[in-house]
C-alpha cells in the first residue's frame, strides 16, 4: 500500500505544482526545488482528502516542507 500512496502522493502534487512526477522525491523541497505558494498547500490538501481520504487540517499542513513530509503523512494515517 506505501507505494501505491507514494505513486498517488507524487501525482497530487505533480497536478497542482504543474511539474513532471519523475521529478519529484523525498527530498524535494517546496518553493525551492518545485514553485509553491500557500493556496498550493490548501489545494495538495483537499485533493489528498477527496482521492485518498487523509484529512489534513491546517495546523498539520503548515509543517509540509518536502514531498516526503506529505509521503509520510498520508501513510502513516492509512
Amino acid at each position: 500500500m506505501e507505494s501505491t500512496d507514494t505513486a498517488a502522493v507524487d501525482r497530487i502534487i505533480a497536478d497542482v505544482l504543474r511539474v513532471d512526477p519523475e521529478t519529484l522525491d523525498a527530498e524535494t523541497v517546496f518553493g525551492e526545488d518545485v514553485p509553491a505558494e500557500s493556496l498550493d498547500y490548501v489545494e495538495i490538501a483537499e485533493t489528498v482528502e477527496f482521492e485518498l481520504g487523509v484529512r489534513v487540517p491546517d495546523e498539520d499542513l503548515q509543517t509540509f516542507e518536502t514531498v516526503g513530509d506529505v509521503r509520510e503523512y498520508v501513510t502513516g494515517r492509512r
